[in-house]
């Protein structure tokens, strides 16, 4: 039997506890974030507020419900989830902010719900490879229409999101710079849209193994076996030359057919570093300054939602169509054929590019 004095020090606290989760109740009642000024709705959460709407009604009929009174509504866990994503603050400065007022594992458990909701539905739908012939002629003529370069589909890289050191497997994910990261290979279009994204490989895998296991690698073999011969990534030197990915050539002396080759391949690859670049500043909790603090599987989660999300907002400038999630199946229409690859076909396809356009 525990003393008088502790049991009522308890019945206190409890109480005090109740009251407080009652007035955070009424905080986040009284507070509607569509009330806010357009400017500083999204400057909080990243997304105009029709496309806010937008995403809370889509994801509303997957959320979980709960009976209890003092229970989060499905909009204040959405919009504290965009919160998190946009300003990668901690989850107990998150929680604290007079409009949302939620416990720091309040804050957590919204993150994990709706970064998994937006991944397992929303992704699907907006990010998605070019896949049949008009997709792909509308990304190749704005990369030749803004860089001189054809055939391109698309520009890949990989970027580094530091997490938090998993307990699993450590060393998988110990990069070449001294921190824990995860090694995201990303494919984007002339206007910083992401077609294709993959998360779920170690900062120590290198980007070329990255590619070899890729599921839109394997298709682009097979769509050059089956014919066709204009379609290609660009890539850094980094990654291998193929029919398929054209790399720069490192040596090449200016004023060439060569170098000029390199220097639109270079600015048209361009357009991938600026896209690593927008996501992590536009959702900052994959910036880097804060580390995720999350084990790799729901960093994964987390670094794909934010890519959805910045997919949606760039609608609002340039209303391009939607794009794809690189572990999701590729559409394949043509029959299969026997995959046989020349070393040096690479390299004739490059030359036959440059003979082409770049030798005036």
């Amino acid at each position: 039997m525990l003393p008088i004095n502790i049991l009522i020090a308890r019945q206190r606290r409890l109480r005090r506890l109740r009251r407080f989760n009652l007035e955070r109740a009424q905080m986040r009642d009284t507070f509607n974030p569509f009330d806010l000024d357009d400017l500083e709705f999204r400057r909080r959460f990243r997304l105009t507020k029709p496309k806010a709407e937008m995403v809370i009604n889509q994801l509303i009929p997957y959320i979980r419900n709960i009976a209890r009174r003092s229970a989060l509504s499905p909009r204040t866990r959405i919009f504290t989830a965009l919160q998190f994503f946009a300003t990668g603050s901690y989850q107990r400065l998150v929680g604290q902010s007079s409009e949302l007022s939620m416990s720091q594992q309040s804050v957590s458990n919204c993150i994990r719900e709706v970064a998994t909701l937006i991944t397992n539905h929303l992704a699907p739908n907006f990010i998605k490879f070019p896949a049949t012939p008009e997709q792909k002629q509308e990304i190749k003529n704005e990369f030749f229409r803004r860089f001189n370069f054809p055939g391109i589909i698309g520009a890949i890289d990989c970027t580094h999101v530091r997490i938090l050191c998993p307990t699993l497997e450590e060393h998988n994910y110990l990069n070449r710079k001294g921190y824990h990261s995860l090694n995201v290979q990303i494919i984007c279009d002339a206007m910083l849209k992401i077609l294709a994204i993959n998360p779920r490989h170690g900062g120590a895998t290198h980007d070329s193994h990255i590619w070899r296991m890729s599921n839109i690698k394997t298709e682009l073999e097979r769509q050059y076996h089956a014919g066709e011969r204009a379609t290609w990534l660009i890539g850094d030197s980094g990654y291998p030359l193929q029919p398929w990915l054209m790399t720069p050539i490192l040596d090449a002396a200016p004023n060439t057919p060569a170098g000029r080759y390199t220097a639109a391949h270079c600015a048209a690859r361009n357009c991938v570093e600026r896209c690593n670049g927008v996501l992590k500043t536009r959702y900052r909790c994959i910036l880097g300054e804060r580390l995720l603090r999350y084990d790799p599987e729901m960093a994964a989660y987390i670094i794909l939602a934010c890519a959805v999300l910045h997919n949606i907002s760039l609608e609002d400038i340039d209303g391009l169509a939607l794009e794809l999630f690189e572990d999701d199946p590729v559409p394949v229409d043509a029959p299969n054929v026997p995959m046989r690859f020349l070393p040096n076909e690479g390299q004739r396809q490059r030359q036959r590019l440059i003979n082409q356009y770049f030798n005036n």
